[in-house]
């Protein structure tokens, strides 16, 4: 148990609060950055999809026209054949093939406007997420570049902060440097903390009145349990 001047090792644990913090915001940025890559790409998969769909219609219509126009052709085989027969049996055969053509042909023309109504639907839904994905496209853009912009003026502050902390610790002696950063590194968080209760403020593991009372009166006391510095703070109070 020993007086020590925590001044410098407090102001270093300030600074490399304000470094997490600094650290968590550089890390989320990254990360709300794949968000928005991800958003956009889900929106353009949809848009491709709704093209894609467009396009099979598209066939499809094209498909139907150039097999009516192929029965049109034959419809008109069959009636100038028709003309040339003598046998009844062959006469009303032929009469059968040109009527079921006709039958076929109406199909086509009712399978072409369905077609027709269906591709101006789907264009009218691409046409929608086209303008939703371009339109979040752009947003997306402006976006990153704030969020780059954020980086960089974070960058620039951790790089003013990280040499105030070199200066910081350079005033600490290397016995409380070596103490503190063991502390840290073992993610417990702050190293100097207040008395609490009679206890201390990290790991809450009472302490002995005597060490209590020393410490009111300006001493420091390293925690037998998880190593921080134990100090008396305007927030610390003896045991309940």
């Amino acid at each position: 148990m020993r007086d020590e001047n925590l001044e410098p090792l407090l102001g270093l644990q300030e600074i490399d609060g304000r470094i997490d913090r600094l650290a968590r915001e550089m890390a989320e940025i990254p990360r709300e950055r794949r968000i928005h890559e991800k958003e956009i790409e889900e929106q353009k998969v949809t848009f491709e999809k709704e093209k894609e769909k467009a396009a099979e219609v598209s066939r499809d219509k094209e498909k139907c026209v150039g097999d009516k126009e192929s029965m049109q052709e034959t419809l008109a085989s069959f009636k100038s054949k028709l003309l040339e027969l003598k046998d009844n049996d062959a006469y009303r055969t032929m009469l059968m093939q040109i009527e079921n053509a006709e039958k076929r042909l109406g199909e086509f023309d009712i399978r072409i406007i369905e077609l027709m109504y269906e591709e101006e639907l789907i264009e009218e839904v691409q046409e929608a997420a086209r303008k939703t994905f371009e339109r979040n496209k752009a947003r997306a853009v402006k976006r990153q570049q704030i969020l780059d912009d954020q980086f960089n003026e974070l960058q620039e502050k951790m790089k003013e902060l990280e040499t105030e902390r070199e200066r910081v610790s350079g005033e600490i002696s290397p016995r409380l440097l070596d103490r503190y950063q063991r502390v840290r590194t073992a993610g417990k968080g702050l190293v100097v903390v207040g008395l609490i209760n009679g206890a201390c403020g990290g790991c809450h593991t009472k302490l002995p009145p005597q060490t209590v009372v020393e410490i009111s009166q300006g001493k420091t006391f390293p925690c037998p349990i998880c190593g921080r510095f134990i100090i008396w703070t305007e927030g610390s109070s003896f045991s309940d």
